[in-house]
């Protein structure tokens, strides 16, 4: 490798950790904080915090909301509702029909012998709601937080979700006579699932509402292990075809208003999402808060729509073809980053041969040896380049000592031995200057791609995502490296012969922490590189 490019791929990289660094993704805030969005009529998502903190008993959405604690505590214990499913276990409460627990079937909390499988939702503190709802009709509100429903279960405590999409009916009388329905349908093989409210009259008609509030209030797997992430982790929605997420200048705000329409609101992580989708309805407005309590931090999501309640409700992995398959702009929460354009179809590439292959590690080292052939044509221009440059290292050297009091005079001489030889100095420049998106794009694609979560390669290597346990790889391409500088000309600059003896162990302290499937992508690159330059010197040297 030239050594002008791996100065110039340290300083890409430094750039990128400094930025990371200097600004780390937001995070879920650790006090209590709103942020309400005004929203324009159409057929997406929304929610008020105002609303979404009020007691059952406010006689108006405009009622102001009584303390957070009072607002929560529940009055009884209910009876558990098990939905099992090909994908996941969910656990409804009669109480409130609230979310008491979801559990993820395919996916553990890490790679670890009997890891328990990830919970999404754990109620570990009996003060908050997963999908607790708000009804508003002719100026009263009625909030189910503490409501008792009765369900159509016929007893049954367990629900199969197989075959055919299978129906949770909630009921519950008010003082008026009416009844507030909450249903809830669960489909096979999805991660979503529907959810509708309604209020009928004295004779189990529905009766025109005014607005609808669906509140997501709980920490995605709030049980699981959080590594440190560069990925944003937090409130998350999609408004005026852009993505809101909290920025850290948005942190320490009490209550935040925006104006604009939006698709959909929820919690996102790095590799799951709970959101919030309308159906067919029309958004008022949009609420994340977040509450401080003692055994976990709360975050609130939610949103509230004119007329009757369809919301659709999504948890779980954030599996980019899957998610785009709503049509809400659900993927934009994979979060690319700047790489996007790069990161994705390099991604998709990974998956279609994991087809064939059936070990994402084997697909790196052909997606490495197919970009490879992509840039062969520019590489072997750069080992010609750099062949040229070595065998006029001798005249270089001379013409140095010679001029070595006339520096203008010195490149001038330099510059026509170049043009004299046709060797361009910067020749090897351009082909690891063209792979640095790529390079960056990989490692963006690996860091989010669920796809590469807890994916094994062979021996020691049982997640591509994760570093390696015991640095075998950031190690070896360290040593890679320095045989390529070894095969790379020499240069009659003292300094920068020393600064870039130093490169190899630099570029392997860099790495000790990188995705272990972004460094089997470079070593192999490296391995790639030594066997073509050196058919190029042998080919030279005939």
């Amino acid at each position: 490798m030239e050594k002008r490019t791996i100065l110039a791929i340290a300083l890409s990289l430094a750039v990128l950790m400094g930025y990371q660094y200097i600004f780390p993704p937001s995070k879920p805030v650790p006090s209590t904080s709103t942020v309400a969005q005004k929203v324009s009529r159409s057929p997406v998502a929304a929610v008020n915090k105002e609303d979404s903190l009020q007691s059952p008993s406010a006689s108006n959405e405009n009622a102001a909301a009584l303390p957070i604690r009072e607002a929560l505590t529940p009055v009884v214990n209910g009876d558990d509702i098990t939905i099992d499913s090909a994908l996941y276990t969910c656990v409804i409460n009669t109480v409130g029909g609230v979310m008491k627990k979801f559990t993820l079937k395919n996916y553990r909390e890490d790679i670890a012998s009997g890891s328990s499988l990830l919970e999404m939702v754990n109620v570990v503190e009996p003060s908050f709601f997963p999908l607790s709802g708000k009804i508003a009709m002719g100026g009263q509100v009625f909030s189910d937080r503490r409501f008792v429903y009765q369900p159509d279960t016929k007893g049954r405590e367990l629900l199969n979700v197989s075959d055919e999409p299978v129906k949770l009916v909630l009921r519950t009388s008010l003082e008026s006579g009416m009844t507030l329905v909450k249903k809830y349908v669960f489909y096979p093989g999805e991660y979503y699932f529907d959810l509708t409210y309604e209020l009928q009259d004295l004779n189990g008609i529905p009766t025109v509402l005014s607005s609808t509030s669906l509140t997501w209030s709980h920490e995605i797997f709030p049980t699981a292990k959080k590594p440190k992430s560069y990925v944003y982790s937090g409130p998350q929605a999609y408004l005026d075809g852009k993505l809101f997420k909290q920025s850290k200048k948005q942190k320490n705000i009490k209550k935040m208003e925006l104006e604009g329409t939006i698709n959909w609101i929820g919690y996102t992580s790095k590799y799951f999402l709970a959101a919030i989708m309308p159906q067919e309805q029309t958004a008022v407005s949009n609420v994340t808060g977040v509450i401080e309590k003692p055994k976990a931090t709360i975050v609130e999501t939610g949103m509230k729509m004119e007329g009757a309640g369809n919301f659709r409700v999504f948890i779980g992995p954030k599996e980019f073809d899957y998610l785009k398959k709503f049509n809400l702009q659900l993927d934009k929460s994979v979060d690319f980053g700047w790489f996007g354009i790069i990161a994705r179809p390099l991604v998709q590439l990974l998956k279609f041969f994991n087809r064939y292959l059936h070990n994402y590690g084997l697909a790196i080292i052909l997606v490495t040896i197919l970009i490879k052939l992509v840039f062969y044509p520019l590489s072997q221009k750069s080992y010609q380049s750099m062949n040229k440059m070595k065998a006029i290292q001798p005249k270089v050297a001379k013409m140095k000592e010679k001029f070595k009091d006339d520096k203008a005079r010195q490149q001038k001489e330099m510059m026509d031995l170049y043009r004299t030889y046709k060797v361009n100095p910067f020749g090897g420049c351009l082909p690891i200057v063209v792979q640095i998106p790529v390079f960056f794009g990989l490692y963006r694609g690996l860091m989010v791609a669920i796809e590469l979560r807890h994916a094994p390669f062979f021996w020691w290597i049982q997640d591509l995502a994760a570093k390696d346990p015991y640095y075998i790889t950031p190690i070896l391409m360290g040593v890679t490296m320095f045989l390529q500088q070894k095969m790379s000309p020499t240069t009659g600059d003292a300094m920068q012969a020393k600064m870039m003896l130093f490169m190899p162990i630099i570029f392997t302290f860099m790495f000790l922490n990188f995705p272990a499937g972004l460094v089997l992508y470079w070593l192999v690159n490296n391995v790639l590189s030594i066997a073509q330059q050196y058919m190029v010197m042998r080919k030279a040297e005939a």
